[in-house]
């Protein structure tokens, strides 16, 4: 069994995809949120999943759903499916302001305490730097 990393914040929580927006089957945003914002349109489905798979690779937070299915929702389904792979980084509040990272894999059932979110996921990350245009 893998032992994977979470940790704990408060305040503005890092850069993240907070939402998908799909404006037809083939196209929509995505929506970042966090310490930057920013939309970023895609306009195929394999531009969609490359473009998913970018935020995995450079360990970007993906918000988890309520209401509806969030970015991790999503993800999770993708990879599941085999259109996507490797182990993503979760967003989700527990109060006001208050947030927890978790690294995310489909064999994990223990997470430890990371300090530093830094360590986690991508601090720094700008979505202006997403590869390709559409």
């Amino acid at each position: 069994m893998i032992k994977l990393r979470y940790t704990k914040g408060s305040g503005t929580p890092p850069t993240h995809l907070a939402s998908i927006d799909w404006e037809n089957p083939e196209a929509g945003e995505l929506i970042f949120s966090g310490a930057c914002e920013h939309r970023e349109p895609f306009t195929s489905r394999p531009r969609f999943l490359s473009r998913l798979q970018q935020l995995i690779q450079q360990r970007v937070p993906l918000a988890i759903g309520g209401m509806c299915p969030g970015p991790a929702d999503e993800v999770a389904l993708l990879i599941a499916k085999k259109e996507l792979q490797g182990l993503y980084i979760e967003l989700s509040w527990t109060g006001s302001q208050q947030w927890i990272l978790r690294e995310v894999s489909g064999d994990s059932e223990q997470w430890e305490l990371e300090p530093e979110a830094s360590k986690i996921a991508n601090s720094t990350y700008n979505p202006i730097t997403l590869n390709g245009s559409d």
